[in-house]
């Protein structure tokens, strides 16, 4: 291969250099007059411009793609007044995607995922906010009909390096207004996240029973005699898939909040996440499986019933951790609700010293702000009811798989929003959320021992 001289490489530099900045010219000078003809149009000018620089230049090039071809997908179906803002709502996503910080491969599977900086959800929509203030003006100044961003990627919130109690302080964010309180433990954070690309399902393949697994007998690998026929058995496989659903809400906000971005910021910052999490954990422990619910860890399949005898509540939980460690899982986290946290620590004796509080060192610790039942730390949240318990085998039990980040989206041109100078906000998430068996959690009531 014949080399190349300095003035050839330098000659093709520049070639390259007029082409981008002639495809920019043409993807900024083009005016879509008739989105019906026009959209397709602009959205293969901005591809071109993109695939002139190449991924090497362009942060989150496949990610844009992506977004690009979602969006031309998106118009072969879309109605006439959603046809006129799709172009917008591409532009902000591909702004959005400059300002992420996590590179994902393109399937994004959870195995690719780089970990980012640890940050609160609450920090991340206050930064998602931020960086797209000259939009929030623009909109504020009725030069664009809606905006919108996705928070960065949301990975602080896994069992490996945030399983904590993450207790947020309760904030007020202005004189007069003051917060309804927050759930001190949501269900992500107990769990592995990832993510999943464009799909509309996360698949998988789990191993089941097979020819050996669970037999007594031992029928698969055995001791063989010198030059006799080695044993067959065999292992099963099964395929499976979790769809994603979205979880989502909007509101309804007078302009005047518009006028000032840091105080809309505080306020958002504090409630959106929160209501979407809130809904969020419901189906992660209690959906029904049917569409557009998920299937949660106490639908019917998902979980394991305790098996235990006891009647008195830790001693329930330590028969639980032993169960679950009999089918090979880890036992590594208990969810109870607040109440049932604390009656734990009122356990007295029945005995002929009746009345004193009897809680074994061995059995159970306190750490600070931190129970452990058996080695296994206890986590306190409203968000499973009264008298039940999950003990879990939370790391490879199940993962929350991201489809669409956490999104919020302003509109103005909703209902009777431009006569009543109002604002439609709508946050939202896309999520899938497989669990890949039904002994990883044992799922039981206080008040119903074995």
């Amino acid at each position: 291969m014949e080399k190349k001289t300095p003035a050839v490489i330098e000659a093709e530099k520049k070639a390259r250099k007029t082409a981008i900045e002639n495809a920019e010219k043409a993807y900024n000078e083009f005016e879509i007059k008739d989105p019906a003809t026009d959209l397709q149009k602009s959205f293969n000018l901005l591809k071109a411009v993109l695939e002139l620089k190449g991924a090497e230049e362009v942060k989150n090039f496949e990610e844009k793609m992506e977004a690009i071809e979602a969006a031309s997908e998106e118009a072969k179906t879309a109605s006439a007044d959603e046809l006129k803002t799709l172009a917008e709502k591409l532009e902000i996503t591909i702004k959005a995607f400059d300002q992420l910080q996590v590179r994902m491969g393109k399937d994004r599977n959870i195995t690719q995922i780089t970990q980012p900086e640890t940050k609160s959800f609450n920090s991340m929509l206050a930064e998602g906010i931020a960086e797209v203030k000259e939009e929030f003006k623009a909109f504020a100044d009725k030069k664009i009909p809606s905006v919108s961003f996705q928070m960065k990627a949301v990975a602080d919130m896994d069992f490996a390096t945030n399983f904590s109690t993450a207790r947020t302080t309760v904030a007020y964010n202005k004189p007069g207004i003051i917060e309804l309180p927050k759930r001190k433990v949501h269900i992500r954070q107990l769990l592995t996240t990832g993510g999943m690309g464009n799909k509309s399902t996360f698949n998988y393949v789990k191993e089941v029973t097979g020819d050996y697994l669970g037999t007594p007998s031992g029928s698969g690998p055995a001791p063989s005699a010198e030059g006799a026929l080695k044993k067959q058995f065999d292992l099963k496989l099964q395929e499976a898939a979790a769809p994603a659903e979205w979880v989502a809400g909007f509101l309804v906000i007078s302009r005047n909040m518009l006028d000032d971005v840091e105080g809309m910021t505080s306020y958002l910052q504090s409630r959106l996440p929160e209501l979407l999490l809130r809904a969020e954990d419901t189906q992660l422990l209690s959906g029904d499986g049917t569409s557009p619910n998920l299937s949660g860890i106490t639908d019917s399949g998902n979980y394991t019933a305790p098996t235990g005898s006891a009647t008195i509540d830790v001693e329930q939980l330590v028969q639980a951790i032993a169960q679950l460690e009999g089918y090979d899982r880890e036992a590594n986290g208990i969810l109870l609700n607040p109440a049932d946290w604390y009656n734990i620590w009122l356990t007295k004796s029945t005995g002929s010293v009746a009345g004193l509080y009897n809680l074994p060192t061995e059995m159970i610790q306190r750490v600070g702000d931190q129970m452990y039942i058996a080695g296994v730390p206890v986590f306190r949240s409203t968000a499973i009811a009264v008298d039940k318990f999950i003990v879990g085998d939370w790391a490879m039990g199940a993962n929350l798989i991201i489809r669409e980040a956490p999104r919020v989206e302003f509109f103005r041109e909703d209902s009777d929003n431009v006569r009543k100078n109002k604002i439609t906000v709508r946050v939202e998430e896309r999520i899938a959320f497989p669990i890949y068996g039904d002994n990883y959690f044992i799922y039981g009531d206080f008040g119903n021992a074995s």
